[in-house]
């Protein structure tokens, strides 16, 4: 309806006065149709040309629809969001990457504290049994000497600087070796590294001693402990703890013997007989 225009005029009907009826025959009675006279007026219809509705087309699609320009900008936007989430993804991945790695430093971090207070709990407890071993060392020393002295005034058998007990001089080193320079050392002195007889002789050794070399080692996994003069360990005496494969050598302290490494450095005993 709306492709064409339509333009409406009135249309009047006008009646003749009496008059002009009379005049008229009476045989007109065909002509009696007639006795209204009917005014027409033109109607005009209007329709558009192709172009017009071409251009009527046009208008309704643009309202339709958007321009390729609107596209375009739309298109753009979109663009630029999914960038900008691709980025801040790509930056939250790199955050958590970094506290992964930061959290796994601080674990293995607390690990090795835990580890290195662990050691320093121990070196703790040894530092007090040592300390606890020196001051009863201290002690002895102090009667050792004192029974020295009185044996000197008896002319003692021992040298200057070593004890005499139960027929044997010790001497008990200040000074720290591994334990072949410690057999050396003895060695020169017309001694060797303690040889531990009986359990008297340990219970007299045991008031002085604080982690020193004696004379019990092995010289591999396949051989057994030895004293200094070929004599087998016997376990009677006191018991040896944490062996380990290959060459190893004792040190002694109030606890037991401590299987060692032979390159490490402690105090060491000889004993010699009376001269």
């Amino acid at each position: 309806m709306s492709e064409q225009s339509v333009t409406y005029m009135d249309l009047r009907f006008h009646t003749p006065a009496e008059q002009k009826r009379k005049r008229r025959p009476k045989h007109t009675r065909d002509t009696e149709f007639s006795e209204q006279e009917v005014t027409y007026s033109h109607l005009k219809f209007h329709i558009p040309s192709e172009q017009q509705k071409q251009q009527t087309s046009t208008s309704a699609e643009s309202t339709d629809y958007p321009t390729p320009t609107s596209s375009w900008l739309v298109t753009v936007i979109l663009g630029l969001l999914c960038m900008a989430l691709l980025v801040t993804a790509g930056v939250l991945g790199a955050k958590f990457l970094q506290l992964s790695h930061r959290v796994r430093r601080q674990n293995e971090e607390l690990i090795e504290k835990q580890a290195i207070l662990g050691n320093f709990t121990q070196l703790q407890e040894t530092l007090k049994n040592c300390t606890n071993q020196r001051d009863d060392l201290q002690a002895q020393k102090a009667n050792f000497s004192k029974v020295v002295s009185r044996k000197g005034e008896k002319c003692s058998l021992c040298s200057e600087g070593w004890i005499e007990h139960g027929g044997k001089c010790y001497h008990f080193s200040e000074e720290r070796r591994t334990w072949k320079k410690s057999q050396e050392y003895c060695s020169s002195h017309n001694s060797r590294l303690l040889v531990i007889k009986n359990k008297e002789e340990l219970d007299f050794i045991n008031r002085l001693v604080c982690f020193h070399w004696i004379g019990l080692s092995r010289g591999g996994a396949a051989t057994a402990m030895k004293w200094e003069d070929g004599t087998a360990h016997s376990t009677d005496l006191f018991q040896v703890k944490k062996e380990t494969p290959g060459e190893s050598c004792v040190a002694l302290n109030a606890e037991g013997g401590a299987i060692r490494k032979c390159a490490e450095e402690f105090r060491y005993i000889c004993e010699k007989k009376p001269s």
